[in-house]
């Protein structure tokens, strides 16, 4: 009986540790996001996990919703091979790029926190991704200081009105630089607040630091930036 008991305990661990080291496996990092990994994954790991594309480009340029200038020029060429897919987990849409058979970009399309109950605050973004973020202004056609002065650099916060409409949240990792762009849309307030009004009231005050919430992100291979 002892034996049996054992036996059941053993196996109920092994259940447990399986069950963790899989969840953790699809946790977003900074090199990887539902199981595809850069640098690794190939097109047929795509369907695989996530069935037939409802797209399937080949020979396109890299579809960047926001360019970095970190970038190299080959991101224009029309070398990439990408698969498009709707609603995987409570992502809208996800894009999954390939360089040579091996995944070089993964895009996604967050929830919108103005329909949806589900989605992500800027706050949130370093825990989801073990990495730092640092916010950045948009400025039309300008060029970022070189990834590790970023890094080092770059300020943890912005004044106020630079949080303004859009700005981006980047993370620079050993091995990916990831771009979350957050929305914080300016609607004007009246002496009644509309709707929109006051659910972007309170949309920004879930988060501690940054307004807004994240409508895209977008995770780069380095073998993608310029030299």
């Amino acid at each position: 009986m002892k034996l049996i008991t054992n036996i059941f305990f053993t196996l109920f661990l092994t259940l447990i540790c399986a069950t963790a080291l899989i969840a953790q496996a699809d946790r977003p990092r900074p090199d990887r996001w539902a199981g595809m990994v850069l640098d690794a994954s190939t097109p047929d790991d795509a369907i695989r996990l996530f069935g037939t594309p409802v797209k399937d480009k080949d020979k396109v340029a890299l579809d960047v919703p926001r360019p970095l200038s970190w970038l190299s020029d080959k991101c224009k060429e029309k070398l990439f091979r990408t698969i498009t897919y709707k609603r995987i987990q409570e992502y809208k849409q996800v894009q999954f790029s390939f360089l040579g058979g091996k995944l070089v970009s993964i895009s996604v399309e967050a929830p919108n926190a103005e329909l949806e109950d589900k989605w992500i605050d800027p706050d949130d973004l370093e825990q989801l991704f073990g990495v730092v973020f640092k916010p950045n202004r948009r400025k039309y056609n300008s060029k970022l200081p070189p990834p590790s002065d970023f890094q080092a650099n770059a300020p943890a916060e912005l004044k106020k009105d630079e949080y303004a409409y859009w700005y981006d949240m980047i993370a620079v990792s050993e091995n990916s630089f990831i771009i979350a762009v957050a929305d914080n849309y300016q609607y004007r307030s009246g002496i009644i607040d509309s709707p929109d009004v006051k659910r972007r009231k309170q949309i920004n005050a879930r988060g501690a630091r940054y307004p807004g919430y994240v409508s895209e992100i977008e995770i780069i291979s380095r073998t993608l930036a310029s030299s």
